[in-house]
C-alpha cells in the first residue's frame, strides 16, 4: 500500500489507558487471506466464553472493506461511517451479537461496531478523525476487552491504531509470503512504538492455519530469529492455531466456529490463546 503523504501523529498521549478503561487489542496481518477477521471473531467468542467471561466489543477497522458483520450475519442501521461523520454517538452504532448456544460456550457478551464497505469511509478518514475515534473507543467503559480488526497491510491508519493499542496481535500463517509480510508489520510496529517513547513493544504473534503445533512453533521461531537479529526485539507467541477445513464452511454459513465445534483442535487452540492473553497481557481483568 502507498504511504500516507502527511506526517502521521502516532502518539498515544490523546488516548491514555486508565485503570477503569477496557484493554484495547489491535489485530493485524501483513497480507490478506491469513484468517485475521475469522480469528478476531473466534477470539472474541473465546474471551466471552464461560472460561474467561469477558465483555467484548469488536470494532471493524478495515476501513472501506469491512466484513465482520458479514461473517456474523449481522443486520444493522449504522456503522463507523456514521460515527466518523458525527451523525450519531458511537454507542448507537454498536450491535449485539447472538452466538450459537451450546451450553459451555454460550454467550451474549459480544457486541460489534460494524465497518463499512466503500470509499466513503476512506474519504472521511484523517489522522484527526481517527484519533477522535480512538478516544471514543477508549471511553466505552462497558467492556473488558475491545478488539480492533485492522485492514491487512501497513497503511497509515493501521499503523496508527496498532501503536495506540495496549496489545498488538499479528496474525500470520506458515506460508513464506505471509511470514515476510508479518515481519514488515512487526518492524514498523516496533519503530512506531519507539517513536512514541515506549521502551517495550506491544506485539504478540499468532500462527494461524498451522499444519501442526510443532510446525507452527517452528514458523514462529523463524520469525522470532529475524526480529531478534534485525530489530533487537523478540515478539511473544500468543499461540498456534491449527488448520481445520471446516473453518471455511462455518464462514459460509455465518456460524460461530467455537460454538459449533467447541472440542475441535482449532477451537481448543483459540481458547488457549484467550486464556494466555487474559493471564499474561491484561492480568488486571482476572478475578
Amino acid at each position: 500500500m502507498q504511504r500516507h503523504q502527511v506526517p502521521i501523529p502516532l502518539t498515544t498521549a490523546s488516548v491514555p489507558k486508565q485503570a477503569s478503561t477496557p484493554h484495547v487489542v489491535a489485530i493485524a496481518s501483513g497480507k490478506g487471506g491469513v484468517g485475521k477477521t475469522w480469528f478476531s471473531i473466534t477470539l472474541a467468542h473465546a474471551l466471552a466464553s464461560n472460561d474467561t467471561q469477558q465483555r467484548i466489543l469488536i470494532v471493524d477497522c478495515d476501513f472501506g472493506l469491512g466484513n465482520v458483520d458479514v461473517q456474523l450475519g449481522l443486520h444493522h442501521k449504522y456503522d463507523l461511517t456514521h460515527v466518523l461523520r458525527r451523525e450519531i454517538p458511537i454507542e448507537e452504532a454498536i450491535v449485539p451479537v447472538k452466538l450459537h448456544n451450546d451450553g459451555a460456550h454460550s454467550t451474549n457478551r459480544i457486541d460489534v461496531l460494524p465497518g463499512h464497505s466503500g470509499s466513503s469511509t476512506l474519504r472521511l478518514l484523517q489522522p484527526d478523525s481517527l484519533r477522535s475515534l480512538l478516544e471514543q473507543i477508549r471511553d466505552l467503559g462497558d467492556y473488558d476487552v475491545i478488539l480492533l480488526d485492522l485492514c491487512a497491510g501497513i497503511d497509515w491508519s493501521s499503523r496508527m491504531i496498532a501503536a495506540a493499542a495496549d496489545t498488538l496481535l499479528v496474525v500470520t500463517t506458515e506460508e513464506p509470503t505471509a511470514l515476510t509480510d508479518a515481519y514488515a508489520v512487526l518492524k514498523l510496529a516496533v519503530r512506531d512504538r519507539r517513536q512514541d517513547g515506549y521502551t517495550t513493544p506491544n506485539a504478540w504473534v499468532v500462527i494461524n492455519q498451522a499444519s501442526g503445533s510443532r510446525s507452527g512453533q517452528a514458523t514462529f521461531d523463524i520469525l522470532n530469529q529475524s526480529c531478534k537479529r534485525f530489530l533487537s526485539f523478540s515478539p511473544h507467541l500468543a499461540g498456534v492455531v491449527r488448520k481445520d477445513r471446516r473453518v471455511s464452511e462455518m464462514i459460509r454459513r455465518q456460524s460461530s466456529f467455537l460454538g459449533t465445534l467447541p472440542t475441535s483442535n482449532t477451537a481448543t487452540d483459540v481458547l488457549r490463546v484467550a486464556r494466555q492473553l487474559v493471564a499474561d497481557t491484561f492480568p488486571a481483568l482476572v478475578n
